[in-house]
């Protein structure tokens, strides 16, 4: 596993199997809000490391979506699909990664906001 990143204060700090190439930007409401820049893997492909067991997340509209953010410095470190959704996976910020390593990343637009 590779360090990607972690939130401000340090609570949440994730590692992948690699590192990306490419992110996605998503102008959906939610995205929009947050500013993520998406980085997706397999669930068994990253470690979500977190200093403080307490957990913040928001699950919107059709609920197959789990957003997570650090329950003390609010930072929107990942996402992963709940039950609901048939694809499994595990969405990581790419907003928490340094960014000398964000700097090299290809992001591609996505347009959410017309699903």
């Amino acid at each position: 596993m590779k360090t990607f990143g972690r939130c401000h204060c340090g609570n949440i700090s994730i590692e992948v199997a690699e590192l990306p190439t490419e992110v996605t930007s998503c102008n959906c409401s939610l995205c929009r809000r947050y500013a993520g820049l998406w980085a997706y893997y397999a669930p068994g492909e990253v470690n979500i490391h977190y200093k403080d067991t307490e957990k913040s997340v928001y699950i919107w509209g059709d609920r197959d979506i789990e957003h997570h953010r650090c329950h003390h410095c609010g930072c929107v470190t990942h996402y992963i699909t709940t039950e609901k959704c048939p694809v499994k996976r595990v969405a990581v910020n790419a907003r928490m990664a340094d960014p000398e390593l964000l700097a090299t990343l290809k992001v591609r637009q996505v347009d959410g906001a017309s699903f």
